[in-house]
C-alpha cells in the first residue's frame, strides 16, 4: 500500500512537470513573437532615418560662369545698340564700356552681367550678332566647397562670439573685461572677412559675367600728301635720334680722331726721312 502511494505521487510529480514544460515552452515562443514585433517597428524607423539621411545629403552647387567672345560686325554702333537691348531684356546691366578707333577699324569693349540662368541664352544672342566670331571661351568654376566652408565658419565664429557675450555680462575683473573685449574684436574682424568674402561669392555665383569684344573694319582712303607729311615728320625724328646717338658717343669719336692723327703723323714722318735718305 505504501508503495502504491509513492509510485502514485511520482506519477503526479512527473504529469505536473510536463505540464509546466509545456507552458514554459508556450511561454517562451509568445515572448519570441512579441520581441519580434517590438524590434520591427525599430528597424522600419532605422531605414526612415537613413532614407531621410540621404536625401539630405543632395547639396545645390554653387557656380560661377564667366566667359569672353570676340568677334567681328558690319555696324558697331548697331551692335552696341542691340546688345543693351538684349541686357535689358535679360534683367542684366552693363558694367564696363571702352572703344577704341585703330587705322582701319572700331573696336568695342563691353562688360555684361546677368542672372545666372540667363547666361546662356545671352551667350547665344550676342553670338547671333556676329559676322564672323575670332574666339568664345565660356567657364563654369565650382566653388561648392569654399562656399559651405566660408558658411559654417561664419555660424562657428557667430556661435563662439555669443559665448564671449556671456563671459562678458558675467565678468567682474577689469583684466577679465579688457581680455575677452579683445577676443572679440579680433573674432568680429575675422567674421566681417568671411563675410565679405561671402558676399563676393553670393555675387558671382547669382550674377554671370561675359566680357564682350566687337569690331567693324573701315577701309580708309590712301592720303598721299598726309602720308608725305609724316614721313618728313619720322625722318626729322631719326634725324634728331642719330645726331643724339652720335653726342653719346663722344668719348670715343675723340679718341678715334687721336689715333688717325697719331697714324697720319707717323707717316708723315716716315715719308720725309725716306727722302732726305
Amino acid at each position: 500500500m505504501f508503495e502504491r502511494n509513492i509510485f502514485t505521487v511520482k506519477t503526479l510529480m512527473l504529469f505536473s512537470f510536463i505540464i509546466f514544460l509545456v507552458f514554459a515552452s508556450c511561454n517562451s515562443d509568445d515572448n519570441r513573437n512579441n520581441l519580434s514585433a517590438d524590434l520591427t517597428p525599430s528597424q522600419k524607423s532605422v531605414e526612415n532615418l537613413s532614407n531621410q539621411g540621404s536625401s539630405n545629403i543632395s547639396i545645390e552647387r554653387k557656380v560661377i560662369k564667366e566667359g569672353n567672345i570676340h568677334f567681328e560686325t558690319d555696324d558697331v554702333s548697331k551692335t552696341q545698340t542691340e546688345i543693351k537691348k538684349i541686357v535689358s531684356e535679360l534683367g542684366g546691366y552693363i558694367g564696363n564700356e571702352n572703344s577704341f578707333n585703330y587705322e582701319g577699324g572700331i573696336e568695342y569693349t563691353i562688360t555684361v552681367r546677368v542672372p545666372e540662368d540667363k547666361f546662356n541664352l545671352l551667350v547665344d544672342k550676342i553670338s547671333s550678332l556676329a559676322v564672323k566670331i575670332d574666339s568664345k571661351n565660356i567657364n563654369a568654376s565650382d566653388v561648392t566647397e569654399e562656399y559651405i566652408d566660408v558658411e559654417a565658419r561664419i555660424k562657428t565664429k557667430k556661435e563662439i562670439e555669443a559665448r564671449y557675450a556671456e563671459l562678458l555680462k558675467k565678468a567682474s575683473r577689469v583684466d577679465e573685461i579688457l581680455n575677452i573685449e579683445r577676443e572679440m574684436g579680433n573674432l568680429r574682424a575675422e567674421i566681417e572677412s568671411l563675410e565679405g568674402r561671402m558676399n563676393y561669392l553670393k555675387n558671382r555665383i547669382s550674377l554671370s559675367t561675359l566680357n564682350i569684344t566687337f569690331y567693324e573694319k573701315v577701309s580708309a582712303p590712301f592720303g598721299f600728301f598726309s602720308k608725305v607729311k609724316q614721313a618728313l615728320h619720322n625722318g626729322w625724328q631719326a634725324l634728331l635720334w642719330f645726331i643724339i646717338i652720335l653726342i653719346s658717343l663722344w668719348p670715343f669719336i675723340i679718341l678715334t680722331l687721336i689715333i688717325l692723327f697719331v697714324i697720319l703723323k707717323y707717316k708723315k714722318k716716315k715719308k720725309l726721312a725716306k727722302n732726305y735718305s
